[in-house]
């Protein structure tokens, strides 16, 4: 029997007692040896600061001479520099450039910023390093933290262009055109959120409060007068760099996408006007060759065919899903009734009123409509379809994206158009790039995702990409092992995957082979051959879940084996027969069709739940997944992390409860420095002292905050972010309320309390270490799992959600986020829905 979700009890939201901060833990980072021995060589360090600075300003104002005697466009009056600072942020955050009069225009790896200074003379910088060769003021050691400041111009090719553009940089004629993605920094300083300061001799909490809450209204009024200066800031940029790109005879092909510290366009200029742009412009960070995104197309040629069947449309009132690909056939015996056909679209240039999916081969997007509908074939009886197809066409004919399609801004109309206008809360598209995502920063194509998901409630599902099948015959017949070349620099997942706020899935071994000759390359429920893999960007979990997407077979003898396709390996997908051929067939392999299972049962979470947020679907999707029965009692291992992700989803999981397994959500805002506790009451049925059940404890947290650029690091790109904590083995829940909520707490209490247990969780435990190499709460979906014996259980067992400061310095600024919390008698030896249900009927909410 199935049984509905609980409500998980909300118990008190309070202030976060942090276990660092003055009379607790003292956490002490020394400066890096480099710093250090800056300070010991004062002299020669300052010296060569100076002379590096002098030789700047010195080049930049020959270059502003030569600039007009050639009649070059103008270009800001700004000086770009490159330096290289103390990497440990605890020592110099980037954001104190500021105090050297200098900008930041973008964070890059190991400590090194692109800066730019509107003080043509750097009077600022020159006086900081002045200081310190002085060893005068408060900060007279600031400067031994800027470790270099780097002259000449060959940084910015080094660290603007792409891999690609590098590569080509010396062949680029200037009459040659090109196209290309640009992004232009547009950073505004807001001041430190207020703190109550020393009020010590304030006696009355009224008289601190007023004081402290003049403080906060001075403070919203600075932040008010930041927001609109960035938008003059970032007008005055885009109008100059219009300018520059005209009067190089360039034009721009996008709009501008507009980040909380930058915007990006699409241009097409001549290689003497990208040269300029690149070696000169100050705000510039970013240039990126365009990517027409052509998507393989791995097909068999196993076809079959499907008997004719009973198909019942969706409700008007079922969930949408857009699929945005290569077009759809809409009239296709097996999509048409969930076909939503009076709003499809097709942004394909000169084919704007075809939306049909023209791909040779049976098409792209219409096997992905078709592995959403329908989990498997054949189907023998009828079929009720309970979600609406949405078809938005943005790849070609040959499956490529044109140019005057830029991805950020695409994503911006088409959820405008959906979202907005229809409701549409699930956007699947398995459109990845052809290599792994840049490792520095948030792509621009990723960070659009994430900022319109954070702006509204969505959800996209993407897959982690492929590797090309001569990829995988290169890596196999020269010695690599299957599955060692999937963790390979190399493999790493595609752009735009490594979005943050995306559920990213990978592909799975959906079955095995074996004759004479050919044997399938990995295992029935095992990471397919083609799969790319994580980690994803900053260390984050990625792919979150893998789905089933088929695999290669690989000839047994030779020195060159080749790969190919069987049927018993592959998927059965609906196809398109506008080029003739059977309504279905048995010869698809990609994770372009893994992520559409993962679609689908998002789909039904919309149609069961329709008023939860798309950070609940999320989360219970997550709590679902399992990795294989194979290795799921194994010792975790960072490569099943990497291979894996949380596992594979599973819908009666997701959706509905048994006797044996009871799911408690909730979900809420939180605000930095707070904490929200939740208790789930376990009744003394399942906590008998003479039983020894085994009960698995899971827990999903997924959240989002507000993205930017031109920062490196997952607390630098968000705003805020939110982790979870659990009580002990032994802990009462006013025990873990005291820990958790600011009061009276000791933490050398916790430290002799021998009577408390740290829970042993698979990912991050304390006790155990956990996952080397993963920080759980570096990511926005955050689950973890632990086995623990029933007579170990309390009469309690709490978590407490904690938000935390990024960027955004404002503490009174939410975080929606989503939690779930899981019980399940793993071995279906105790009943314990019934018991729980009851236990906790009613939950109280307190706020301190």
């Amino acid at each position: 029997m199935a049984f509905d979700h609980l409500s998980l009890p909300h118990r008190i939201t309070g202030l976060y007692n942090s276990p660092y901060g003055p009379g607790k833990q003292v956490v002490v980072v020394t400066p890096s040896d480099e710093t250090l021995a800056n300070i010991d060589n004062r002299e020669a360090h300052g010296k060569s600061l100076k002379e590096k600075t002098s030789v700047i300003t010195g080049e930049w104002t020959d270059d502003l001479k030569e600039r007009k005697e050639q009649g070059l466009p103008k270009i800001p009056d700004s000086i770009p520099l490159f330096l290289q600072v103390d990497p440990k942020k605890e020592i110099f955050n980037p954001d104190s450039l500021r105090s050297f009069g200098i900008e930041i225009i973008s964070e890059e790896d190991n400590g090194y910023l692109i800066g730019a200074s509107a003080d043509l003379n750097l009077t600022t910088l020159r006086d900081k390093i002045e200081k310190f060769l002085k060893e005068e003021g408060k900060f007279r050691n600031k400067a031994s933290q800027l470790w270099d400041i780097v002259t000449g111009k060959q940084w910015r090719i080094d660290h603007i262009l792409s891999k690609s553009l590098l590569k080509k940089w010396d062949e680029i004629d200037d009459a040659e055109l090109l196209v290309v993605d640009i992004a232009i920094a547009c950073h505004i300083h807001i001041p430190a959120y207020p703190n109550r300061g020393n009020e010590d001799e304030i006696t009355e909490d009224e008289i601190t409060e007023d004081k402290f809450q003049e403080k906060v209204a001075r403070w919203e009024e600075k932040k008010r007068k930041a927001e609109i200066e960035w938008d003059e800031v970032s007008f005055d940029r885009q109008a100059e760099l219009e300018n520059f790109i005209s009067e190089h005879q360039g034009v721009l092909i996008s709009d501008y996408v507009n980040s909380s510290d930058s915007f990006s366009c699409r241009i097409e200029i001549n290689g003497k006007g990208l040269k300029d742009l690149v070696l000169n412009y100050p705000y510039l960070f970013e240039v990126e060759e365009y990517d027409n995104l052509e998507q393989s197309l791995s097909i068999g040629e196993e076809f079959t065919g499907q008997n004719e069947l009973i198909i019942t449309g969706p409700e008007d009132d079922d969930p949408n899903v857009c699929v945005i690909d290569s077009g759809i056939e809409e009239n296709h015996i097996l999509l048409e009734k969930a076909i939503d056909n009076n709003h499809s679209i097709s942004y394909v240039k000169g084919q704007e009123k075809i939306v049909s999916d023209c791909v040779a081969g049976g098409g792209h997007g219409t096997r992905v409509a078709g592995a959403i509908l329908y989990s498997k074939f054949p189907i023998t009886e009828a079929v009720k379809l309970n979600t609406w197809i949405q078809n938005a066409r943005v790849l070609d004919d040959n499956n490529r994206m044109q140019s005057n399609l830029y991805p950020p801004d695409l994503m911006k109309d088409i959820i405008e158009h959906y979202n907005d206008n229809y409701n549409t809360r699930i956007f699947n598209m398995s459109i990845t790039s052809r290599k792994g995502h840049i490792t520095t920063r948030m792509s621009k194509w990723a960070e659009s995702i994430d900022r319109e998901t954070w702006e509204k409630d969505i959800l996209f599902v993407i897959p982690t990409g492929n590797l090309k099948k001569r990829q995988i015959e290169n890596y196999l017949n020269n010695g690599s092992s299957y599955a060692d070349y999937l963790l390979l620099k190399k493999s790493r997942i595609s752009n735009p995957s490594q979005s943050l706020f995306s559920l990213t899935v990978g592909s799975i071994c959906n079955g095995e082979y074996e004759d004479d000759d050919l044997k399938s390359i990995g295992e029935l429920d095992f990471p397919s051959s083609f799969t790319r893999t994580g980690l994803g960007l900053w260390g984050s979990i990625k792919p979150e879940l893998v789905e089933y997407g088929g695999d290669y077979v690989l000839e047994k003898t030779g020195s060159n084996k080749l790969a190919s396709q069987k049927k018993e390996t592959s998927l059965h997908l609906v196809r398109s027969t506008l080029n003739g051929g059977p309504a279905t067939s048995v010869d698809g392999i990609g994770t372009s069709f893994s992520a559409p299972r993962v679609s689908a049962i998002l789909a039904e979470l919309n149609r069961l739940f329709p008023e939860q947020s798309t950070l609940l679907y999320k989360a219970l999707i997550v709590q679902s997944a399992r990795w294989p029965n194979k290795i799921f009692n194994e010792n975790a291992r960072l490569n099943f992390l990497r291979l894996f992700g949380y596992g594979i989803p599973n819908l009666e999981r997701a959706t509905t409860n048994t006797d044996y397994r009871v799911t408690l959500v909730n979900s809420l805002e939180i605000s930095p420095k707070e904490a929200d506790i939740y208790e789930v009451k376990l009744p003394e049925s399942i906590r008998r002292v003479g039983d020894s059940f085994d009960i698995l404890v899971e827990v999903t947290l997924t959240f989002k905050a507000v993205p930017r650029r031109t920062r490196v690091g997952f607390r630098s790109y968000l705003s805020g972010w939110v982790d979870w904590h659990s009580s002990k083995l032994g802990e009462t829940a006013e025990e873990f309320e005291k820990r958790l909520i600011e009061g009276d707490f000791n933490p050398e209490d916790e430290d002799n309390d021998i009577n408390h247990e740290n829970i042993t969780w698979i990912i991050q435990s304390r006790s155990n270490g956990g996952i080397n190499d993963v920080k759980l709460n570096n990511n926005t979906v955050q689950k973890d799992w632990a086995i623990l014996k029933s007579n170990k259980l309390t009469e309690s067992f709490c978590i407490g959600v904690v938000g935390h400061a990024g960027w955004d310095k404002d503490l009174k600024s939410l975080m929606p986020y989503s939690l779930v919390v899981s019980f399940e008698a793993i071995n279906r030896d105790l009943e314990i829905y019934n018991d729980i249900r009851i236990e906790n009927e009613v939950g109280i909410k307190v706020e301190v």
